[in-house]
């Protein structure tokens, strides 16, 4: 999720990984132990009972080989915390003291920021705590949520509080601390439209602290304790708290998400607290029924299935079919929880006890199902236009799902519901023999070439060599970039033997940042660095010789045909040319195949 406004430049960044201790942040979600000159434990990206995710604190990169997740230390704490690539470098940075750079000008139209400004995030901590404070001395606020039965321990893990009647009791509160401009960029003040002075946003409510998916406070939201038309009010939209983005209790469930695969989608701040008390820890909130794509990625982080929870109304039933689409796109699979009439997760553990909510999540029907049903009645081929208007429908929503082989699934039950042949159906969906076939094909890191294994070898024992400050062998005996058939490995060597050209020290760093054109750089390079469970550094001379003595057999190939190519039109010149190439290369040849009879 963004939530950093830094004016992110290469230095600032290079300092953040020159900072980053990756076994540090590895250590955060999982207990590591020495294997050789690694480190490994049980994946925190997945569940696993046996331990296959490995860290090389030397080269920065972790692999896990259950779940294939691989990168350097900025790329693992993005993966368990739901931080974009800007929001982890301001995190990590703050984490190993790295000074941060200037702020972007807040999109509300802040005040230019000084160098001794506040940080918001420290004015948001602090009435956070004073909120929680108000709620110790409201006794009113106390016997609300006595009447919700509320466990106290539920109360104080999500930091609820309250703001007290009044217009300017936090801005009274915060004089001579913090500005009145202050509170207005993060959102806990507000002004009149035409002028006047400035008040509490938040007034009688029960307060709720919003964090986002990596713990940090990005702002409130506030159930009115009074008459209010404004049942629930949130923080104004801020450089730091964006909506769309965010789903309410994420930073306390996603370690449960991530280790079920499953996630609990309900609206509302209460339903969260009352799911979690009923024992369904991975529970989250829209803030509303609305979902948006944003919030839909966020969940695929971390789970691979999302029970919708919402109201059992009308309503909720209209917001639970505008998901289903938005989450079906991600990758997820979609139930929807059988509530009653008029129920929702909170209300249904006051009505009918805990069980009754963790009966209504284990029991949850899917929802891509009921919604073929319900469109599709039984008596729909009665009307063959009802029928196709049905078909459509369906088959809109099944061509979201991103799978092949799920799709062909669904389509199969859509054509029986349908009445209609399954190739109608998978022809509107996009599913054909080409499509399943793909699908059925095993995933791979990279696309195999021929003599892959080799170009990894000679790669890594150089890249290795170069981040040990070990003595590289002479320029011109490496090979050349056309050696690599792989592109992206041809594309990394190429960045090495440019730096290497320049007098510069090819470190991994320096490789991956002159490579950038390569997708998923450093996902790739862990996979070439950490390219198994022990990872053996392969002879550096011998990996550059076999590789060397490869391309030479293919050129000599090459050379042969365009020999004869010359020959038939009679070009004295380019035959010459191509004889000394062929005959330069033979040499060298016979004498790397003549040492190697010497070593055996």
């Amino acid at each position: 999720m963004a939530f950093s406004h830094l004016q992110l430049n290469p230095q600032f960044v290079q300092a953040v990984r020159d900072a980053i201790d990756i076994v540090d942040v590895a250590s955060g979600y999982t207990k590591l132990a020495r294997a050789g000159k690694k480190w490994k434990g049980l994946c925190p990206i997945h569940k696993e009972k046996t331990p296959s995710f490995h860290v090389d604190a030397d080269l920065g990169f972790f692999k896990c080989f259950g779940c294939g997740a691989g990168g350097d230390a900025i790329k693992l704490h993005m993966l368990l915390t739901g931080d974009d690539f800007a929001a982890a470098m301001e995190s990590l940075a703050q984490r190993y003291g790295v000074p941060l750079p200037a702020r972007h000008a807040s999109h509300r139209g802040a005040r230019s920021k000084s160098a001794g400004e506040v940080d918001p995030g420290e004015v948001l901590e602090s009435a956070a705590t004073w909120f929680r404070e108000q709620l110790v001395r409201s006794e009113r606020s106390r016997r609300y949520l006595e009447r919700r039965r509320l466990p106290a321990e539920l109360v104080e893990s999500y930091g609820l509080g309250y703001a007290p009647e009044g217009w300017r009791n936090l801005i009274g509160a915060f004089a001579g601390k913090y500005s009145i401009g202050d509170l207005l960029d993060v959102g806990l003040a507000g002004r009149p439209e035409g002028g006047g002075e400035p008040y509490d946003r938040f007034r009688n409510r029960l307060m709720f602290p919003i964090r986002n998916a990596a713990g940090r406070l990005v702002g409130f939201g506030g159930r009115t304790l009074g008459d209010d038309v404004a049942k629930y009010v949130n923080t104004a939209e801020t450089e730091r708290f964006r909506k769309s983005s965010l789903l309410y209790g994420l930073d306390r469930a996603k370690r449960a998400i991530r280790d079920a695969r499953r996630a609990l989608l309900v609206e509302g701040y209460f339903d969260v607290l009352g799911a979690v008390a009923s024992g369904v820890e991975g529970a989250v909130a829209s803030m509303g029924t609305s979902l948006t794509v944003e919030q839909a990625k966020l969940l695929a982080r971390f789970a691979d299935e999302v029970v919708i929870g919402y109201d059992g109304d009308e309503a909720g039933q209209t917001a639970a079919r505008r998901a289903l689409p938005i989450l079906l796109a991600q990758g997820l699979s979609v139930r929807r929880a059988q509530l009653p009439e008029g129920e929702d997760p909170d209300s249904l553990r006051l009505a009918r006890g805990p069980e009754a909510v963790r009966a209504a999540c284990d029991e949850a029907d899917d929802l891509l199902v009921a919604e073929i049903e319900r469109l599709a009645p039984a008596d729909l081929h009665r009307n063959p236009h009802a029928r196709s208007r049905a078909g459509k429908g369906i088959t809109e929503l099944i061509g979201v799902l991103p799978d092949a082989l799920v799709r062909y699934g669904y389509a199969r039950l859509a054509a029986d519901r349908l009445g209609v042949p399954a190739q109608l159906v998978w022809q509107r969906v996009g599913v054909g023999r080409t499509s399943v076939a793909e699908a059925l094909e095993p995933a791979a890191v990279g696309e195999a070439t021929p003599g892959r294994r080799g170009e990894e070898e000679a790669l890594r024992a150089l890249l290795v060599a170069a981040d040990r400050g070990l003595e590289l062998p002479p320029l011109a005996t490496l090979p050349p970039a056309a050696a690599f058939l792989d592109p992206d490995l041809r594309k990394f060597f190429a960045a090495f033997r440019s730096l290497y050209e320049a007098g510069e020290t090819p470190t991994v760093r320096a490789v991956l940042a002159r490579a950038s054109e390569v997708a998923l750089a450093d996902e790739k390079a862990a996979q070439l660095l950490l390219e198994s469970e022990d990872s053996p550094v392969p002879a550096l001379e011998e990996a550059l010789r076999n590789l060397r003595r490869r391309w030479q057999r293919s050129r000599l190939r090459e050379l042969n045909r365009e020999i004869s190519e010359a020959e038939r039109q009679g070009d004295r010149d380019r035959l010459a040319e191509l004889l000394d190439d062929k005959h330069a290369i033979n040499r060298e040849l016979h004498g790397i195949e003549a040492r190697d009879a010497d070593l055996e």
